[in-house]
């Protein structure tokens, strides 16, 4: 019995320790979160920032209040979204959710802190009852 005790004692041990090392490398790692329609009519959002990244088009015919339009699609994305503070928080929305959700995963990939996939896009947004602007 003595011998498993020793035997089990530094293998915990080394998990506890990349444990710790890996919640401290993370700690100033970027996230991303996905938020239904109702979590968002419920968020607070005075400090964030609200991106669409449909076309103009779109854009064009109804978008959220005090949304900047980024096509995920223009050529100009990758240098739009490199003028934009990586350290603020960011809401990301489209039509239904996946051309945000792909905007999203190139946000956390180059380095931004706090930014959110707003699931089901413009679609569900405004069935739970977000107001569009045009």
């Amino acid at each position: 019995m003595k011998k498993v005790f020793y035997l089990v004692i530094p293998v915990v041990l080394v998990i506890i320790g990349f444990n710790v090392f890996n919640n401290h490398s993370n700690a100033n790692s970027s996230s991303s979160c996905n938020l239904s329609a109702k979590d968002y009519v419920e968020v607070e959002k005075k400090d964030a920032i609200i991106i669409d990244v449909r076309t103009p088009q779109e854009f064009a015919q109804g978008h959220l209040e005090n949304a900047i339009q980024i096509d995920i699609y223009g050529r100009n994305f990758k240098q739009e979204m490199a003028k934009l503070d990586k350290n603020k928080k960011y809401f990301v929305y489209c039509k239904t959710g996946i051309r945000s959700r792909n905007a999203v995963n190139y946000m956390v990939q180059n380095g931004f802190k706090q930014v959110c996939n707003l699931e089901g896009g413009i679609n569900y947004l405004s069935r739970a009852g977000v107001k569009l602007v045009q």
